[in-house]
């Protein structure tokens, strides 16, 4: 038995998964990974961005990116989904409210209610963002550790 996870696992654990590990290529053709929130949904990670930050650019300069979902502490229990491909801005406004439901629902045990955050912290969200689907090119890597025998 491999260490791969099937599709349905593959699906289970993107659902399921905490933070996306995005790395793009930032101008000087170096890897810039950053943790996001995101979503699974009909087959594809969504995930949005402020729209000034070196993520964004790099995104929109060149769309190849990997993205990386992980679990587990210990050895024995790493679990992951390794997704490279090209990131494709989303133009539609219904999708973004849509997304953006689906993340509030997602992530509700884990925000700040917005009235709590500092004003500096609220201007910085209330920026432009650029939402993003991820389109894999490359074979879907995954891997998941307590499936190895000992």
């Amino acid at each position: 038995m491999g260490v791969t996870l099937d599709q349905r696992e593959i699906e289970d654990f993107l659902k399921n998964g905490h933070t996306l590990i995005v790395s793009t290529i930032d101008k000087d053709g170096y890897p810039h990974s950053t943790p996001v929130w995101y979503v699974y949904h009909d087959g594809h990670i969504y995930f949005r961005v402020r729209g000034a930050t070196i993520k964004a650019k790099g995104l929109l300069r060149n769309p190849k990116v990997g993205v990386l979902v992980e679990s587990g502490e210990r050895w024995r229990e790493l679990k992951a989904v390794l997704i490279r491909g090209r990131a494709e801005p989303v133009a539609d406004t219904a999708f973004h409210a849509r997304f953006d439901a689906m993340l509030d629902e997602k992530y509700a045990n884990f925000r700040e209610a917005r009235e709590a955050m500092p004003a500096r912290t609220q201007q910085h969200y209330s920026t432009s963002k650029l939402y993003v689907k991820v389109v894999p090119e490359k074979k879907i890597a995954s891997w998941d550790n307590r499936k190895i025998r000992m």
